[in-house]
């Protein structure tokens, strides 16, 4: 009798930790049934988020454009060298169409001073008194920089709107095959057969000559 009575309680305990476990594992296959669906539904948006990134990247490819031109290498910075008025010349050491380093002399006057050239230059132009004479206002030496250039292309008025000064261009020198990174200094206010001017300037390695040809590259 003892024994019945003891035997009941064990098994009824019995009943309820199997019911735990049972209750345990559906509520664990639950659970993990459900992260399984959050993680497809994230990755699902994830996919969809990077296929509307690439679309939208692919247009915008697409709609971009580059525009073309060829121009000849300029300096950008040209300048008259005023001489020193009331002094007197008495030789000059350059001559039109030549280099001059910066600090090299270009002329002496009499008192034994010289006038030198403020940075790397080429002598455009050579307007001075005669050796002895007295140098006036009126008088210089016109120079281009060679460290900075300038080149120049035209841009349909239905896309200027487009650019805009510091936008970057890409310079080809063919002559020495290098291509240099420029950026758009000035656009012009007016058309002329509905094209607007627009310069770029770009920094000389000290390979490039003025004259030499260029092909641009400008992506709008």
């Amino acid at each position: 009798m003892k024994l019945k009575k003891i035997g009941t309680p064990l098994l009824i305990l019995i009943l309820i930790i199997i019911l735990g476990i049972l209750c345990f594992y559906l509520f664990s296959s639950s659970e993990d049934s459900n992260n399984t669906e959050v993680y497809t539904k994230s990755q699902h948006i994830q996919t969809k988020q990077n296929s509307n990134s690439n679309s939208t990247t692919s247009k915008e490819q697409e709609s971009a454009e580059t525009l073309s031109s060829t121009s000849e290498v300029k300096s950008a910075l040209i300048e008259n060298v005023e001489l020193h008025a009331t002094y007197y010349l008495e030789e000059v050491y350059v001559e039109e169409n030549s280099y001059a380093q910066k600090g090299e002399k270009i002329l002496k006057y009499t008192n034994g001073t010289y006038l030198t050239a403020p940075y790397d230059c080429y002598i455009v132009e050579i307007n001075v008194p005669d050796e002895e004479g007295k140098c006036l206002n009126s008088h210089y030496i016109k120079i281009q920089s060679k460290n900075i250039l300038t080149v120049s292309m035209k841009i349909d008025e239905t896309k200027i709107n487009k650019v805009k000064v510091g936008d970057e261009v890409k310079i080809t020198i063919s002559a020495i095959d290098k291509t240099f990174s420029g950026y758009i200094t000035h656009i012009g206010s007016t058309a002329s057969d509905g094209k607007f001017t627009i310069d770029i300037e770009f920094e000389n390695d000290g390979n490039v000559k003025i004259g030499m040809t260029s092909t641009i590259l400008l992506q709008i």
